[in-house]
């Protein structure tokens, strides 16, 4: 049995073999592309293709470069990108308003026209046919006498007359003495509160003076008055002599 196996294959094999020699080989197909035909006139292709490989090149060089660029030098670029817009956007106005005044400039030069004429037709007159009458007179009226009313008087405020309860005379002062002023004379202006005390006195004139002052006022502020209704001042006069 295992020889006959053996003898199956070797046949099957050789049937093979013979079979694949007895095959007529394929034609061969021609791979190779047609010619071209090559004009001596320039057709623009290839200038494009190169450009287009060139323009390739630079893309991948930038972004070989863009690739080992750091955060700052980024920055850097796109902080000059901005400042290169800002000067550009800023010769653009720059342009612009000197064209606008060379514009107005050259309006402003320009002469004005004349202006037209206006013409005013002018009414026509029309004759009055119709006479127009005055209006009537009106009767004249008798003035109103109204007899004036006499302006009231002012109330005058009853003045208590003033009554002095006791008084101290001023002594002469030693600082005259020393100064050898045997005389003088002073005038004050006392006021006086409704309870009758004397609250104030004013020096008006004295002769010779600031030596008999101070024995007036400390004399007069000890004077006493009887009550009166409403302040009053009252003027006084005191002689000094050194004799008396």
């Amino acid at each position: 049995m295992r020889r006959f196996s053996v003898l199956l294959s070797t046949v099957i094999c050789s049937a093979t073999l013979l079979s694949a020699c007895q095959k007529t080989p394929e034609p061969e197909v021609n791979t190779e592309a047609p010619a071209v035909a090559i004009s001596d006139k320039p057709t623009g292709l290839v200038k494009a293709a190169v450009r287009q490989v060139d323009k390739n090149k630079d893309v991948g060089q930038y972004l070989d470069q863009f690739s080992t660029k750091t955060a700052a030098d980024i920055a850097k670029e796109e902080k000059l990108a901005k400042e290169a817009k800002d000067a550009k956007l800023a010769l653009e106005a720059k342009l612009a308003l000197e064209a606008k005044a060379k514009d107005s400039k050259s309006a402003s030069n320009a002469k004005p026209l004349a202006a037209a004429p206006v013409l005013v037709a002018k009414a026509p007159e029309v004759a009055a046919s119709a006479v127009v009458s005055a209006p009537p007179k009106a009767a004249p009226v008798a003035p109103v006498v109204v007899a004036a009313t006499p302006a009231p008087t002012p109330a005058v405020a009853e003045v208590t007359p003033l009554k002095l309860l006791s008084s101290v005379q001023p002594g002469f002062p030693r600082n005259a003495i020393r100064a050898n002023v045997t005389e003088g004379i002073v005038s004050a202006r006392i006021h006086i509160s409704t309870d009758g005390k004397v609250t104030q006195v004013e020096i008006l004139k004295a002769k010779p003076a600031k030596h008999f002052d101070q024995e007036v006022i400390s004399a007069a502020l000890q004077w006493k008055y009887a009550p009166i209704s409403s302040p009053q001042t009252k003027l006084l006069e005191f002689a000094f002599n050194r004799e008396n």
